[in-house]
């Protein structure tokens, strides 16, 4: 059964690339001071560039980050960076601000949010009850 009420989320709901363009923008500018998550982005030029790249991507624009780097594979991608809750719930809660901040209608943010929730939860890999943070020692 589908929900004839849920907002689908498109490029074009977003603002187009330039609506994705400034979004992303807010959200590394939030990220430069966010002590959980700023120590994981050495490049933030680059990991700009290939968050907006990805977001048109995955909102329906053309496949540049596809095209450019490769399927998507976030968390083998991110493999090097011990990644939990507390760093999940930091980039969620950084993005959605983001996204409200440049003026997005609600409906839109709720879908968002929705959307990448799942990604951001497949993203964790440090589970300290099973005490698999040896993997990240260096």
């Amino acid at each position: 059964m589908s929900d004839t009420n849920a907002t689908t989320v498109d490029l074009e709901r977003l603002g187009g690339e330039e609506g994705i363009a400034r979004w992303v923008q807010r959200f590394y500018e939030k990220v430069e001071r966010e002590p959980v998550l700023a120590p994981m982005f050495e490049d933030l030029e680059r990991a700009r560039t290939r968050q907006f790249d990805y977001f048109v991507e995955i909102f329906g624009g053309p496949r540049r980050y596809t095209e450019q780097y490769g399927r998507p594979f976030l968390r083998f991608k991110h493999r090097r960076f011990r990644i939990g809750q507390a760093e999940r719930d930091a980039w969620m809660r950084l993005v959605i601000e983001a996204l409200r901040e440049v003026g997005t209608e609600e409906a839109v943010v709720q879908a968002v949010e929705q959307r990448l929730a799942a990604i951001a939860d497949a993203m964790i890999n440090t589970h300290p009850e099973r005490q698999d943070a040896y993997y990240f020692q260096r």
